[in-house]
Formats: C-alpha cells, sequence, structure tokens
C-alpha cells in the first residue's frame, strides 16, 4: 500500500499541474476512478500487466528525451554534494522493491518451463537495468533544468523582486521571502520533481518552451497512472491469493444466480471487501496527508521494505534451500551460488535501515 500511496500523491499532483487545479481536489477522483478500474477490470487488466508497463516505459523515455532535449539549450548550473548520497540509496531501495512485488504477478502467467523461465530472469534483469539507466537520465535532465535550491528574494516592492515575478508569477511567498521554484522548494513541500519542471517551462523567461511543459505532463500523467493501476493490481491479486491460501474450497458452493449475479460468491464478495478496505485506506492517508509524498517514500516505504526484503525474503532463499525440498522438480534452478545472498540480503537492507531510523531520528 506504501507504494500506492506514493503514486497516488504523485498522480494528483500531475494531473493538477496539468489542469492548472489545487492537487487536493484531484485525489478523490485520481484514487477512486483508477481503483474502480483495477477491482471491476482486473480480469482484464492482468493479462496486458507486461504492456501497460512497456507503454510505461515508452512514455517515460520520451519525456527523457525532451527534458534532455530542452535542458541542454537552458543548461542549469548545478554542484555536487556527496553528503545526500543517502537519500539516493533510500530511493533506490524503494525502486528496487518495485520488482519484488510485481514479480509474482507476473510469474503467475508463465507456463513452468525452462525456456520461460529463463526468459523471466532475463527479462527481470533487463528491466531493472533500464530502469536505472532511465533514472539516472531523469535526475540529469532535470538539473539541467530546475535549480537545487530557490533564489530567496525580499517581498518588499523593488526592481528585482517586480522582474522576478514577472520571471516566475506563481512564486510562493513565505515568510519574508519569495522562493523560486527549485527541488529544494518541491521536496520541502512533498512534490514531485515534474511539478517545478513544469513551473520554470512555463514561465515568461522560458516561453517558447510552454508547449513541452504541456507534453511533458502528459508523458508524467499517463505513465503514474499505469504504475497506480499496476501496482493496485499486485494488492488485488495478492489479497485474492491470501483468501485463496486459506479458503476451504468446500465452502465455496455453486451460486443459484445466472447471469452475472453467479459471479457473487462469497470468496469473491470477501475479496472485494478486503480490497475496498484497502484502497479506502489508501485514499485516507493520501487525502490527509497531501504534501507526504517524499516522507512516505524515504522513511515509511524504506522500513517496510527492510522488513519485507531484508527479513523474509531472505527466509523464503533459505527455506528452499533445505532438504525438504530437494526432491521438487524445478524447470530452471538458480546456481548454487546465489543461495549464498540470504547472508548477503538482510545485512545490505538492515544497513539501509539503521541509516533508515538515523535519519527520522535526525529529522
Amino acid at each position: 500500500m506504501i507504494f500506492l500511496i506514493s503514486y497516488g500523491l504523485a498522480g494528483s499532483q500531475a494531473f493538477a499541474a496539468l489542469f492548472n487545479v489545487t492537487y487536493t481536489d484531484v485525489i478523490p477522483a485520481f484514487c477512486w476512478i483508477l481503483a474502480f478500474a483495477v477491482l471491476v477490470l482486473h480480469s482484464f487488466i492482468q493479462p496486458i500487466i507486461s504492456a501497460l508497463t512497456f507503454i510505461k516505459a515508452i512514455f517515460f523515455t520520451i519525456t527523457i528525451i525532451i527534458t534532455l532535449i530542452v535542458g541542454s539549450k537552458i543548461q542549469n548550473q548545478y554542484t555536487n554534494d556527496y553528503s545526500a548520497t543517502g537519500d539516493s540509496m533510500l530511493m533506490s531501495a524503494v525502486a528496487m522493491h518495485g520488482i519484488i512485488i510485481l514479480m509474482p504477478l507476473m510469474f503467475s502467467k508463465l507456463k513452468q518451463t525452462r525456456q520461460q523461465m529463463i526468459g523471466f530472469n532475463v527479462a527481470v534483469f533487463l528491466g531493472l537495468t533500464t530502469c536505472v539507466l532511465l533514472n539516472i537520465l531523469w535526475c540529469w535532465s532535470i538539473l539541467e533544468i530546475v535549480p537545487q535550491k530557490s533564489v530567496c528574494l525580499p517581498v518588499y516592492p523593488n526592481k528585482t523582486n517586480s522582474n522576478e515575478f514577472q520571471l516566475f508569477p506563481g512564486l510562493q511567498v513565505e515568510g519574508e521571502c519569495i522562493a523560486s521554484p527549485s527541488l529544494q522548494e518541491a521536496s520541502l513541500k512533498g512534490e514531485i520533481s515534474a511539478i517545478p519542471l513544469s513551473k520554470i517551462l512555463e514561465s515568461n523567461k522560458y516561453a517558447s518552451y510552454k508547449y513541452v511543459s504541456v507534453f511533458i505532463e502528459i508523458f508524467v500523467t499517463i505513465s503514474i497512472s499505469v504504475s497506480f493501476i499496476t501496482i493496485g493490481s499486485v494488492l488485488y491479486h495478492t489479497i485474492n491469493g491470501v483468501i485463496d491460501s486459506y479458503w476451504d474450497l468446500k465452502m465455496e458452493t455453486e451460486s443459484k444466480y445466472k447471469g452475472i449475479l453467479k459471479y457473487f460468491t462469497k470468496r469473491r464478495i470477501l475479496g472485494w471487501s478486503i480490497s475496498i478496505i484497502s484502497f479506502t485506506i489508501v485514499f485516507l492517508v493520501i487525502f490527509t496527508e497531501p504534501n507526504s509524498f517524499k516522507i512516505v517514500l524515504e522513511q515509511g516505504a524504506t522500513i517496510l521494505i527492510c522488513i519485507q526484503t531484508g527479513i523474509f525474503f531472505a527466509m523464503m532463499i533459505y527455506q528452499v534451500s533445505l532438504p525438504n525440498f530437494s526432491s521438487c522438480e524445478i524447470p530452471f534452478s538458480l546456481p548454487k551460488w546465489c543461495f549464498h545472498l540470504q547472508f548477503f540480503i538482510p545485512t545490505y537492507f538492515i544497513c539501509i535501515l539503521i541509516y533508515d531510523l538515523y535519519v527520522i531520528i535526525k529529522m
């Protein structure tokens, strides 16, 4: 649900920037329309998750290319601060976990053959590699346009102040300063980096690139919407999987109704009910904490990821390496040296957890 919360926040902000409205007004429609699509169209969406993800990657790639082209003309000056490496490490842990929660949904569609297992492993590796490259290029393109820190000017009227208002008509006044669009401002307000990017490209100074801002907003909106649907499908698939694992099939009686009513079995109703409750929790968190995008990702998501991946994933690797499972036939088994990762994985994620707790305490 942490990923759904982050995508819900990001998606609402993207739609708000596209239609120039307050993003808190967009949250209910964005969350519930896509949640309804996941619940009602899950049987249609699940087979095309790969296609949706591929479309998302295409849109994201086009966005990066356009931003890099514009950035090469603007050439904003930026500085390196290696003390902020920890933030990148936390975000990287969140990004890596996305494929982990998506893999079971993708794996369920495969035939248990050696060729498909090898193809699946190769696809996962290439997908992660592509994500790494796209994320690096996206960060680079953003830095070419968006300043790292805001320009803080007095609010009292003067010539410089007036020029700054003409440059950025949508500036925020905080205390006795005018904060220009920047990554720093976006971080403090819990906004995605596309928000200050759009503000800058829509300013009078870069009026010739305003159409680029619209294209970027559309691409980002579509990309985040696909991500919300994908992760929402994963949540729905997981809930149904847990119910099926505990459900006594003998309790499932054939419905006496015909037509569409025959699908309203106790198991399906239970699955829908739990899913609706889950999406309601996601919506309430997003609606009550609309500025918590960065906090949700860096702190809440990282802690849960470290527990899930660092502990339970390592336990899964350990369990399948026991003699009890030695007689199981596996179409394509990993090399034995991979099982040594059961010691590296918890160590890595425990280190991230310790750093995350340090950041939380420091705040």
